[in-house]
């Protein structure tokens, strides 16, 4: 249980502005390494206080001797004033109360609740699993999602097996809310489906839910909306199609409602996200801005119900936009280049809050209020950053696709770069593939460019076709063939900064994971222009890997229907599979896969990787124990940076390296807990 909260004290602000501070006074800026990386402190959930006068947020700090980032909430004035600690290890998930006295939070799947200005906290729920809180707006009871706790009979059954498992066995998760006083707990929807998220309207009649039959992600297009009652009676189906609906909210004064989905204007499938409206009562969904060339990430309603507040990804930039409801023509409220983080808001205040990621800041907070010129940086967390390292320059650059399509990326400069000089570059390829590189640092498990700057190399991350952000053509490129134009785009860009006398066209690496991965096991069975390659969580082959995956969205309209139909387009799937060509292959090739990855099991990588064995190409798989999809664990984290840039050292520049060890906790780089 959480300890006593924190005040703050004039040791714990000696404490900060000692390390934001102090190495002002080091006379020169040093080469960031990869340890550097993994103890930067991370920023997370700014949340903004109904009065728009306070802000709580995460900070996670790395804690080496327990293998884990452990997440802090912190609280700060909008104003850059009364920075404190409100909690101990392993809190998060804050949420104010509607009169913002007090803080909602979870600590191991527990709900807790603290007063704003300090105090003890007091444990609400004795129920496991509890996640993602929000307030009634009278203040009364807070909601939350749970799972169904198992019957007495599944309990029995699963004695019975021991540590056996069901293949896509699951359970059902529903909205519950417990009242703040005693902490009774009431049970709101129930039946046989899974509550995804859910948005409570501003006067707490009325509840927005996105429901699917299952947990299984392969369930996910199946997700609708529904309006239902407070107390889970006059339930309203609001869409039915075969498009999973995100960030459905009911508009303050209850006449429609906003949602977020990756359709067009007919609600087909698979075009850049785009914002909806629905009437609350059902009826006619309809798209907003239809012809909008970006994609909406989030969305939320303006207090007066006339506009509609969104965050948009533009390509290589992430920014604020707002959109009038009778003049549907969004307007950026931010620009820049940066990549904005999800915001919060005060209805009560209208001011904003989120975080802003640039090339030489990871991603302090920031505030803005309509009438603003510009947003306000409240936090000076990262300043030590631009103080004590040497950061590289970042630079949007642009290039034509085989068919002369604009294609363009990210570009990040060697940290002692000399015009005239060439320098090793590394394609670093992003996931997705319905996603796009932007400004900034982004995931440090898959972007460690200042490190690799300070070793001497360009890394470019290009938004090569299928990415988001650049309209529906473009995203819409994998339909009927994944890899189509991808490998050309990426070879393009590679030519163009070859072209700038900036990349040494004998000295290139390839990397990335997941969609970034299949697409790095494509281009080694595609050309043989790349010296070393790393690829993580990648598909070698497209029919083995249908069966196996804990999902098969969009492989219908890739690859022209499913492997279980009749007819099935197994020509088409295996075209695109890079072991169809592995013959080809003469990269040396270093694979990372989680043990217990469902998305892309680890028999993709063995596949190419002894098949590449086969071709006498040099391999290696590394294959981390406990690991999903993603890598979590820092040392596992720091393993996989590593060994990708010993990979690279060896291959791309014929240079020894010598891997980076797990430190201390008490390394002197982590931000000191209070």
């Amino acid at each position: 249980m959480p300890g006593r909260v924190c005040a703050l004290s004039a040791a714990l602000l000696a404490v900060y502005l000692a390390f934001t501070s102090s190495v002002a006074t080091q006379p020169a800026k040093r080469p960031m390494t990869l340890v550097d990386l993994l103890n930067i402190p991370r920023v997370g959930d700014p949340q903004i206080s109904p009065d728009g006068t306070r802000i709580t947020f995460t900070l996670a700090t790395t804690d080496w001797a327990g293998n884990q980032r452990v997440p802090h909430i912190w609280q700060i004035n909008t104003d850059g004033t009364g920075l404190r600690r409100v909690t101990d290890a392993g809190a998060h998930n804050a949420r104010w109360s509607p009169d913002g006295s007090t803080i909602a939070f979870l600590v191991r799947g527990s709900l807790f609740v603290v007063p704003a200005g300090g105090g003890t906290p007091r444990q609400l729920s004795k129920r496991p699993g509890v996640v993602d809180i929000a307030w009634h707006p009278d203040g009364s009871s807070v909601y939350f999602l749970a799972f169904d706790p198992p019957t007495d009979a599944e309990r029995e059954r699963q004695q019975l097996r021991g540590d056996i498992r069901v293949l896509d066995e699951y359970r059902q998760r529903h909205l519950w809310k417990m009242a703040v006083a005693d902490g009774s707990e009431t049970r709101i929807t129930g039946g046989d489906y899974y509550i995804f998220a859910y948005r409570i309207a501003a006067d707490g009649r009325r509840i927005i839910v996105s429901r699917r039959p299952t947990q299984l992600p392969a369930d996910t297009d199946k997700m609708e909306l529904w309006n239902i009652a407070a107390d889970a009676t006059d339930p309203v189906q609001l869409t039915r199609n075969a498009v999973p609906e995100e960030d459905g909210e009911l508009a303050p004064d209850g006449s429609q409602v906003l949602f977020i989905a990756r359709a067009n204007h007919r609600q087909e499938p698979y075009y850049n996200a785009n914002l909806f409206l629905v009437p609350a009562t059902g009826g006619r969904v309809r798209a907003l801005m239809p012809d909008f060339p970006y994609e909406v990430q989030r969305a939320g309603w303006a207090s007066d119900s006339k506009s509609i507040w969104m965050l948009v990804n533009t390509g290589v930039r992430l920014e604020l936009f707002q959109v009038d409801l009778a003049s549907p023509t969004p307007k950026p409220i931010t620009r820049g280049d940066h990549a904005l983080v999800p915001p919060s808001w005060s209805s009560v205040s209208g001011r904003h809050v989120f975080m802003i990621d640039e090339p030489a800041r990871i991603g302090d907070i920031w505030t803005w209020t309509p009438g603003d010129a510009a947003p306000r940086r409240v936090t000076g967390i990262y300043d030590y950053l631009d103080r004590q390292f040497a950061l590289p320059r970042q630079e949007r650059v642009e290039w034509k696709g085989v068919d002369g399509v604009s294609v363009e990326g990210v570009l990040t400069y060697p940290l002692d770069y000399q015009p005239g000089k060439r320098y090793p570059l590394v394609v670093q390829l992003h996931g997705g593939p319905e996603a796009s590189d932007r400004f900034g640092w982004g995931s440090i498990l898959f972007n460690y460019q200042p490190a690799w700057a300070a070793r001497g190399y360009a890394i470019l991350r290009p938004n090569y076709r299928g990415s988001s952000g650049y309209g529906n053509a473009f995203y819409r490129e994998p339909v009927g063939g994944y890899f189509k134009n991808s490998p050309s785009d990426v070879l393009a860009g590679v030519d163009r900064i070859v072209a700038m006398g900036i990349a040494d066209p004998n000295r290139l690496a390839v990397t990335g994971w997941s969609a970034g991965g299949h697409l790095v096991n494509k281009l080694i069975t595609y050309t043989t222009r790349f010296k070393a390659a790393a690829s993580g969580a990648g598909v070698a082959n497209w029919i083995s890997l249908y069966g196996v995956s804990d999902t098969r969205s969009d492989r219908d309209l890739w690859f022209g229907g499913t492997l279980w139909q009749k007819d099935a387009p197994i020509e088409t799937y295996w075209e695109h599979s890079p072991l169809k060509y592995v013959t080809a292959a003469r990269t040396p090739a270093l694979f990372f896969i989680g043990e217990n990855d469902p998305r892309v099991p680890m028999s993709q990588a063995m596949e190419l990787s002894r098949a590449l064995k086969a071709q006498g190409v040099a391999t290696e798989v590394h294959i981390a124990p406990r690991e999903g999809h993603d890598w979590v664990q820092p040392a596992h984290q720091l393993h996989k940076m590593n060994a990708e840039t010993g990979w690279f050292e060896r291959y791309v520049r014929g240079v020894p390296y010598t891997p980076e060890p797990v430190p201390s906790q008490n390394d002197p780089a982590v931000l000191p807990a209070p």
